[in-house]
């Protein structure tokens, strides 16, 4: 791929409306430099908020849009734009290039299976401007398996963004399992003071720290805490989910499902403890302990998003969430509770070297 970039200001842009073969609208966009007299094209994907202007108005109409405003390539591959409306911010050339000598850009498919899952739909470029910076091993005390991960810190820029900002991966080693760090204290942003590479440096050591430090403790207190009785039906729901939806499955991947779900069901495992009603009421089902520890909730949640295919009622995005929420932002809700209930017994699943690190039977 062509290392060169081209940041067309003041584009003059065409549009051809194509329907393809699923009777979707499709934007074909041209797009002319006015100052090198270059000419760029790209099909915007009709999941694409560009393509989606189609349904409600005529080519001409998004192309007198489109007109005045910017678009970034490198080599002749599309990465992104702001529209003729746009009045904000846009890097020099000069900065750019600087960017590009720094941190470059990566392609998705470079990024791994995880990155590429998580794609989001409207994304019509491969092109990745980012950069991973660093990595730690992260070694839990006290855990044979299951309490290996390794953190990696990425620095993510944009021609039309002042700041350049941090993407932090947590990846659990045993089973190649991955869960994104999206919470707030993760996406920091770096200014472009003088000698900016050094403050990505200051930067990288700041938060991996940090995060080494909060997944250990983290990972101690998880195995101590239950989940939720809404955790496990949510968890149960999403290996359903995937388990039914359209589209061919291995065999291994269908009997991983099964086991998941039997491990995860509170309607099975919870039976002789609660009402039936509590497996109805999300709002009860979020109050009451289950039979997994939150390390348990986390791992399956990870087993999920990494080795089974995303349905349509089950996003990567979704587990990813919810296994964040879980490993950073939650504090065991059952702490003043435990006092006055009687917990259900810890399901013989909840062992760290059995179910949920990759060697289930």
């Amino acid at each position: 791929m062509n290392q060169a970039f081209t940041l067309v200001r003041s584009a003059q842009v065409e549009v051809k409306g194509i329907v393809n073969p699923q009777k979707k609208h499709e934007a074909e966009v041209t797009v002319f430099d006015p100052v090198t007299k270059q000419e760029f094209q790209h099909r915007f994907k009709p999941t694409s908020r560009v393509s989606k202007h189609l349904d409600i108005m005529e080519p001409k109409d998004l192309a007198d849009r489109l007109t005045g405003g910017s678009f970034f390539f490198i080599g002749d591959e599309f990465v992104d734009f702001r529209d003729g409306h746009y009045n904000g911010f846009v890097h020099t050339d000069d900065a750019i290039k600087h960017f590009m000598d720094v941190l470059g850009y990566t392609t998705r498919s470079q990024l791994g299976h995880l990155h590429q899952r998580k794609r989001n739909k409207e994304d019509d470029s491969d092109i990745v401007l980012r950069k991973v910076w660093s990595d730690a091993d992260i070694v839990v005390p006290g855990y044979q398996s299951g309490g290996e991960f390794n953190s990696q810190l990425s620095f993510v820029w944009n021609p039309f963004v002042k700041t350049i900002n941090s993407a932090f991966d947590l990846v659990r080693l045993i089973c190649e399992n991955g869960a994104i760090g999206l919470t707030s204290f993760l996406n920091s942003r770096v200014p472009l003071l003088n000698r900016w590479e050094e403050h990505l440096d200051i930067a990288s050591r700041q938060i991996q720290n940090k995060v080494s430090g909060i997944v250990v403790d983290r990972v101690q207190e998880m195995s101590k805490e239950r989940a939720s009785v809404a955790d496990c039906l949510l968890l149960e729901q999403h290996a359903f989910d995937r388990m039914h939806s359209p589209g061919s499955r291995s065999q291994n991947e269908r009997e991983k499902l099964m086991h998941l779900m039997a491990a995860v069901a509170p309607a099975t495992h919870l039976a002789g403890v609660y009402k039936g009603d509590v497996f109805q009421n999300k709002n009860l089902a979020a109050q009451l302990p289950a039979h997994l520890s939150n390390f348990d909730a986390y791992n399956i949640a990870t087993e999920l998003r990494s080795h089974t295919q995303a349905s349509s009622k089950s996003s990567d995005n979704a587990l990813d969430k919810f296994a964040n929420g879980i490993m950073f932002d939650r504090e065991s809700n059952f702490k003043a509770s435990a006092a006055r209930l009687s917990t259900p017994k810890l399901s013989a699943f909840s062992d760290p070297e059995r179910a949920f690190f990759g060697k289930m039977h």
